[in-house]
């Protein structure tokens, strides 16, 4: 199961990468800091390199993927709403 739940979270990590410009095949996509380097690099939200960086960390896989999913089908508005965006964050 732990497996089955890496492959998506690294499906999701490549879909999140594609969004934001960049070609998933150029990093190895279970480091995570390989991969916030690179999404930093392409000017990714502060969230999804959040989500990225507490894989494996302070969060468990199954909640890493629900952020990543909810990312890639709204960007950074998925959090709004949530503790995570401070008041300043939604009104951009």
């Amino acid at each position: 199961m732990a497996q089955d739940l890496t492959s998506k979270i690294v499906n999701e990590i490549a879909t999140a990468i594609r969004k934001v410009g960049g070609n998933p095949a150029t990093v190895k996509l279970t480091d995570t800091y390989q991969v916030n380097r690179v999404l930093e690099f392409l000017g990714a939200d502060i969230y999804l390199l959040n989500t990225i960086g507490s894989w494996r960390d302070t969060q468990s896989d199954e909640q890493t993927l629900s952020e990543l999913r909810d990312w890639n089908a709204l960007g950074k508005d998925a959090l709004i709403g949530t503790s995570l965006v401070s008041e300043e964050w939604k009104q951009r």
